[in-house]
């Protein structure tokens, strides 16, 4: 099933837009904030985006930097202003609507993007799969993660029960990503897995980093090789 984020800062809107998008057999995500919104950019959390450009507080640059390249998306403006320049995603695989729109036109934009060659290379690229994600078990549980969540759950457990720094960990995130994010975005991933994972998968090591305590396919109180100082 094709899933798509719909970021919109108007929730009246974006709920209108996920009712009928879902109507049409999609799977739909909502952001409504900026920070949302980019950080579903940089994981790729959907195949498809609808990204409104005029939500307070959401730079067209940020769009710029975490957008991938050939992602299908459809950028809402406010009518009269003018498109923005640089954005990754080429001609063949993005849309254009202005503020207020039909949720026809909305799915109408999207069932195009869908349906153009480049979009459907984009899809198919995907596996299917919703944004990429991976899928890990714990405890018996199918557990869906972000291909960034995944990057840093095989980065800890390729070394189990030792302590990895975050430095480690950007590397990690950099090799995956295709750039670094700044050292702060861990802390920002590691609180996702623990919601993801339980509180207790992942210990913060004050002062050194993370070490992964329980973790895909492995019993919890197992015992590991020391940390790592």
């Amino acid at each position: 099933m094709l899933s798509v984020l719909v970021a919109d800062h108007e929730p009246e809107v974006a709920e209108l837009a996920r009712r009928y998008l879902q109507r049409a057999g999609m799977r739909v995500l909502v952001a409504g904030s900026p920070a949302e919104t980019v950080r579903a950019l940089a994981d790729a959390a959907a195949d498809l985006f609808v990204i409104d450009l005029t939500m307070p507080g959401l730079e067209v640059r940020t769009v710029r930097q975490v957008l991938a390249p050939m992602a299908p998306v459809v950028f809402l403006l406010r009518r009269g202003t003018a498109r923005p320049q640089g954005l990754n995603s080429p001609p063949a695989v993005r849309q254009w609507l202005t503020r207020p729109f039909s949720p026809r036109a909305l799915v109408s934009a999207v069932a195009g993007l869908m349906h153009t060659e480049s979009g459907q290379r984009r899809l198919a690229g995907r596996g299917g799969a919703a944004s990429g994600r991976r899928e890990i078990v714990v405890d018996g549980q199918d557990v869906s993660l972000t291909r960034t969540e995944y990057a840093l759950v095989a980065a800890l457990a390729a070394q189990p029960g030792r302590v990895l720094s975050r430095q480690r960990l950007l590397a990690a995130l950099e090799t995956e990503r295709g750039k670094r994010p700044s050292p702060r975005a861990v802390d920002v991933y590691i609180a996702q897995l623990r919601a993801k994972l339980g509180t207790g998968a992942i210990r913060t090591v004050h002062g050194v980093g993370y070490v992964l305590d329980r973790g895909p396919d492995r019993a919890p109180g197992s015992q590991g090789p020391p940390e790592e100082q």
